[in-house]
């Protein structure tokens, strides 16, 4: 099961067109401030939410890290242009 993070992440993004962004590859600081970066491998799902009237893109992605296959969820706000490690 995920956790919900909403940690503001930096991100490399691929804007093609009118298309949706797509992530490439990001980096977060976890709580001991210690920086991972983290590219891409796979993403499952676009989704496309509304909550309290900020529209925004939800990614399910995974990632190898450390060996192991990772599934966890990034958002776009569309708004702020800005992006999120929502879930891991």
């Amino acid at each position: 099961m995920m956790k919900i993070l909403a940690e503001p992440i930096d991100a490399i993004v691929k804007f093609k067109g009118r298309e949706k962004p797509i992530p490439y590859k990001f980096r977060y600081a976890d709580k001991e401030e210690i920086y991972h970066e983290i590219k891409i491998d796979k993403i499952l799902m676009i989704e496309e939410t509304k909550v309290a009237g900020i529209k925004a893109f939800v990614y399910l992605c995974q990632s190898e890290v450390d060996g192991v296959a990772k599934l966890y969820e990034l958002k776009y706000l569309i708004s702020d242009c800005r992006w999120e490690l929502y879930k891991m």
